[in-house]
């Protein structure tokens, strides 16, 4: 605890050093989220709905993350509505999906870690995969959508006479060139929690085969999968609201 607290203070002075008073708006807005998202599973421990819970508390996260730092303008409206709308899409492509690929619950590995425990939670872990996904997904498209905004609104501000549909290009040239850098991103922090139970695959001498069938690693996958879906999908809903919003005034609110 002594260990968290020194690198929680660290991460707050190099936050005002390096952001200012943005920095600091960040670090409690992240302390914020915190609580919000320890809030949600105190919900879904009480039996209500995971991924209305989920839904929910994603709205609430993303509205931190976006107003409280950048304030309350277009490009912030534009990416809210842009992150709704992909989280919306990616669980339902990924509802039928998730309770069909039999990812739900622990594998075999697990069972010495939740062996001691008592199983009989009533939960469904169907929905909890599916709410994994939007979690995990959450940070990486709030990221992608508002530094796709914040570009479209500076181009727009330095040429107000610029067509929808050329506002529209613009932020679909911006979402390519993030969409390389953040698919990789997320790759790797999956990888990184996976790299642990890799190892322990290796030194037990599975074959590739039992590898790529094992339930954890096929969650891992999954997850991972179904974020790049949302990656993907972030940048054309992103660029095509804020070409919307923008030019509705020649000057950003």
């Amino acid at each position: 605890m002594n260990i968290i607290l020194i690198l929680l203070i660290i991460l707050l002075i190099l936050m005002t050093v390096v952001g200012g008073t943005r920095g600091i708006q960040s670090f409690f807005t992240l302390i914020l989220n915190f609580f919000t998202l320890f809030f949600m599973i105190i919900l879904i421990g009480a039996k209500i709905d995971p991924i209305k819970v989920t839904f929910i508390g994603s709205i609430f996260i993303s509205f931190f993350s976006l107003f409280f730092i950048n304030g309350f303008n277009k490009k912030t409206l534009s990416s809210l509505l842009s992150v709704i709308i992909v989280i919306l899409i990616v669980m339902f492509i990924t509802y039928d999906m998730g309770i069909n690929a039999k990812i739900q619950g622990f594998s075999n590995e697990q069972t010495d870690t939740v062996a001691f425990y008592s199983l009989y939670v009533q939960i469904n872990f169907s929905k909890i995969v599916i709410c994994e996904i939007l979690i995990g997904l959450l940070g990486a498209i709030i990221d992608v959508s508002i530094s796709i905004s914040s570009s479209m609104n500076e181009i727009y501000l330095n040429n107000s006479f610029m067509t929808k549909h050329e506002l529209f290009k613009s932020g679909m040239n911006i979402g390519k060139d993030v969409l390389g850098t953040m698919t990789n991103t997320l790759f790797f922090a999956y990888i990184s929690g996976f790299m642990t139970l890799l190892i322990y695959f290796s030194e037990l001498k599975y074959s590739l085969a039992t590898i790529f069938n094992a339930k954890v690693f096929c969650s891992q996958v999954f997850q991972s999968m179904c974020c790049g879906i949302g990656i993907i999908l972030i940048i054309p809903i992103t660029a095509f609201i804020t070409s919307k919003l923008m030019p509705l005034s020649r000057k950003s609110i």
